[in-house]
């Protein structure tokens, strides 16, 4: 899942292995505490973190900080039981990469994947109005089930959509109103998707 369809030989894989070590934390633990120096590609095997979006494993954190020599840039904390965090030292992996570009480009594409969903998020934030981007952030959190759980605070969810909590929670009750939704507390029944979908479009 981390490096897509890659196949690697037995000996790869036992190198890759013995250079990345597994960090189990509980609920509440910072997976990633802001200001640190960053040191190392950062993944999340299992379990959910919440940054500025919940975030559900298998996924990469942060590939391109390490990369920099900078430091990482926010929280990221676990909001399951517990998550599993794959650590992976720039100081082995930088060179054992130049002997592996097979691995390398697998990066360079999840690289460019998370690139490409910052920008079309950018774009939604720009040019979508707040019934647009609350729709949008409604699909994409419920997937193919039928209702959303809010994991985090409205006002959180709120920041990562540009918007006031109070616009959150007036564009929730009009789509009420509207029959596209069914809001009881914390749990969001999404009653017309392709209503839902029109909206997040723009149209």
């Amino acid at each position: 899942m981390l490096l897509g369809d890659l196949l690697l030989d037995g000996e790869s894989w036992s190198a890759l292995a013995a250079m990345t070590q597994l960090r189990r934390c509980k609920a509440g633990e910072l997976a990633i505490r802001r200001g640190d120096a960053a040191v190392a590609m950062l993944a999340l095997c299992e379990g959910k973190v919440a940054a500025r979006a919940p975030l559900t494993g298998p996924l990469w954190l942060d590939l391109h900080t390490a990369w920099l020599e900078g430091r990482y840039e926010e929280d990221v904390s676990v909001v399951s039981a517990s998550a599993v965090v794959m650590v992976w030292p720039m100081s082995v992996a930088a060179m054992w990469l130049r002997s592996q570009p097979l691995v390398l480009e697998a990066l360079v594409r999840a690289v460019a994947t998370q690139l490409r969903d910052a920008q079309d998020a950018i774009r939604g934030l720009t040019m979508k109005d707040a019934t647009g981007r609350v729709a949008a952030w409604l699909l994409a959190q419920a997937g193919a089930a039928g209702e959303v759980q809010f994991s985090e605070r409205k006002r959180d969810v709120a920041a990562q959509l540009s918007i006031s909590p109070e616009t959150l929670s007036r564009t929730l009750r009009q789509l009420a109103d509207r029959g596209v939704l069914a809001v009881q507390g914390y749990r969001i029944g999404l009653l017309d998707r392709v209503e839902l979908l029109a909206l997040a479009r723009g149209r």
